[in-house]
């Protein structure tokens, strides 16, 4: 749910869900080189989104 500023900033009605993304870029070395954060209002927005690796590196599982 939004922040009271947020909820100013982008004109949303009380009880409007705010869907919240943050995508990290990294370079070589797993530097990261550039963070982007977008705030827009979720019961009106759909994330659909392509990732793609060029890498050979081997990926391994992640466990809890």
């Amino acid at each position: 749910m939004p922040l009271p500023d947020e909820r100013t900033t982008l004109q949303l009605p009380d009880a409007t869900p705010v869907l919240h993304t943050i995508r990290t870029t990294y370079g070589r070395k797993n530097a990261a080189l550039l963070r982007e954060e977008f705030r827009v209002n979720g019961d009106r927005t759909q994330a659909a989104y392509r990732i793609s690796a060029e890498s050979t590196r081997q990926l391994r599982a992640v466990r809890d």
